[in-house]
């Protein structure tokens, strides 16, 4: 990265090295590390318990999957793409990427033809890692259609990542006995880039945000010291590990602090109580809609969910009504705020008070400074709203071959978040709105402008907009406003049927369709969300 690009993100780079937030510390070397002082001790398990491996086995293995990839001639510095489920084989991969000095972009399985596309051709990533078929999908086949139209050689390594129940290794495991478990430890300094994780993004295309280790470790650190957490926790994680909070909140932060992880492929409230009840996590980050689904399962019958001592709640309203009825099950809410930008920039502790843990999204991170703003930069008094400003050791370096959109978030060393907060008198800051118009959806991102995109040159449509509308259980879900040509009858179905032609994913589909003859404007001709979402909601409340 260019010197003054970097100074611009991080002037404040020779005082976390001289303070010792920023050290050498590698997530591979860390795993290493644990293996050798307790190599007995569970790492990992997934597939409903089925399958378990210790700390020595994990290293062995992933020294074995570095060798591999040495073999592939992956070199330091290149982007290696992981499209895994919640498996052992992702957090194997995890950690020999990292022993290899290579540079990781975890991507959700749901990822189709468009997002592949775009981030492999942003990353020109050497190697991908993808399940062979999963959830109804080819991924081997949709490789093949991606990879013929990248303008760089990419090599696909496909795993058998079966969908039941099944213990035992899998086949690519057992492959990697042809390679030598010699450990593997490349010489890369920790202030280089090691993570690339996309966001859902406010733009266009998601933007790539490179984090380093002495970035994304210090945040990892200050947030298991934020949660209270100490030795022997077992961390549970449902949410993808393909995307910044499953990576890095639950791989990463497990891992490095030598803890038991608990991975759940595929989210059922069932067994989301399942898995709490047979392996007593003790911690986990991860959608609110988690919590509430086995809170509703809570309330239908007896369940011991109270191992669960930290859950920590973002990217979505947790209502007060789910920290008490949490509470009252043994769980410790946390709401936080934080993007992949930033990782977690503020949270609340086990510490905090009632009304904070309620009321609020916490307070700034250790090392972390947070501020209010209004649109020319200016601080704001506590009790006003503005834009929330973030600035700290665990701030990424910008984004990927995006010196522009860089420039623009990250200044003078603060990032710009886009979101709306007011900050109380103790510091505590409450997200209230957002500058983007983001849905987030089930703790997805959705950014309006994309589907809007994919939706606009379907046979009838005159005019489109997408807006996100309260959802029980998901947080918001997608409505597709749109005004029609004369005389074309639009149905949900039909939209639906042609985004999916398209390569459009599941999640970001709409889910309910609203026929409109015009639209609220503003003066110089934009489509006014807010008020469509307005009216929406009134024609909701007097149905």
């Amino acid at each position: 990265m260019d010197k003054a690009l970097a100074e611009h993100i991080m002037p404040r780079q020779a005082e976390f090295v001289a303070s010792g937030i920023w050290d050498d510390e590698r997530f591979g070397l860390s795993v290493a590390e644990r293996a050798a002082a307790n190599p007995n001790n569970e790492a990992v398990v997934d597939r409903k318990g089925k399958r378990r491996i210790t700390y020595g086995e994990l290293d062995v293995l992933s020294n074995q999957a570095a060798n591999m990839l040495i073999d592939a001639g992956v070199e330091p510095g290149d982007v290696v793409a992981v499209q895994l489920p919640n498996c052992i084989e992702a957090a194997v991969l995890g950690v020999a990427i990292s022993k290899v000095g290579a540079i990781i972009n975890p991507m959700m399985t749901l990822y189709r033809e468009k997002e592949l596309k775009h981030m492999l051709g942003t990353t020109q990533a050497k190697v991908i890692f993808t399940p062979d078929f999963y959830r109804k999908c080819s991924h081997r086949d949709l490789l093949a259609r991606v990879t013929g139209e990248l303008d760089h050689e990419l090599k696909t390594i496909v795993i058998d990542v079966p969908e039941n129940d099944a213990d035992g290794p899998s086949e690519w495991l057992d492959s990697l006995s042809q390679w030598s478990d010699t450990p593997v430890a490349v010489e890369r300094s920790a202030a280089d880039v090691s993570v690339v994780l996309f966001t859902s993004g406010t733009e266009k295309a998601p933007k790539a945000v490179m984090h380093t280790e002495q970035t994304l470790n210090s945040n990892i650190r200050a947030g298991w010291k934020g949660f209270e957490l100490g030795d022997d926790e077992v961390c549970w994680m449902p949410s993808p590990v393909g995307h910044s909070t499953g990576y890095a909140w639950g791989i990463r932060v497990a891992l490095q602090n030598g803890a038991k992880l608990i991975l759940q492929d595929r989210w059922t409230p069932e067994e989301g109580v399942a898995t709490v009840e047979r392996e007593r996590p003790t911690y986990t980050l991860s959608a609110t809609i988690f919590l509430t689904d086995m809170l509703s399962i809570a309330e239908q019958r007896a369940v011991d969910l109270s191992s669960l001592r930290v859950f920590g709640c973002g990217g979505a309203p947790v209502p007060a009504e789910v920290v008490n009825a949490a509470a009252d099950n043994g769980i410790n809410v946390l709401r936080l705020y934080g993007q992949t930008e930033t990782e977690i920039a503020t949270m609340n502790t086990p510490s905090c008070s009632l009304d904070k843990l309620i009321n609020t999204d916490g307070a700034a991170l250790e090392g972390f400074k947070i501020d209010i703003r209004n649109e020319a930069g200016e601080s704001l008094p506590a009790g006003t709203e503005g834009e929330l400003c973030v600035t700290g050791p665990g701030v990424s370096v910008g984004y990927f071959q995006l010196p522009e959109q860089t420039l623009s978030k990250f200044r003078n060393g603060w990032v710009y978040t886009g979101d709306i907060a007011v900050m109380d008198e103790d510091g505590y800051i409450t997200i209230v709105g957002r500058k983007s118009e983001i849905i987030i959806r089930g703790g997805l991102n959705i950014t309006p402008r994309e589907v809007e995109e994919a939706i606009i040159p379907i046979k009838g449509v005159s005019a489109v907009a997408i807006v996100g509308l309260p959802h029980n259980r998901l947080g918001e879900q997608c409505c597709a406003c749109i005004i029609p040509e004369e005389g074309v009858e639009i149905t949900l179905d039909n939209i639906c049927d042609e985004l999916r032609s398209r390569g459009v994913s599941a999640y970001k589909l709409p889910e309910r369709l609203e026929i409109f003859e015009e639209f609220p404007m503003t003066a110089s001709g934009k489509v006014q969300r807010h008020n469509l979402a307005k009216i929406l909601k009134a024609k909701d409340s007097q149905a």
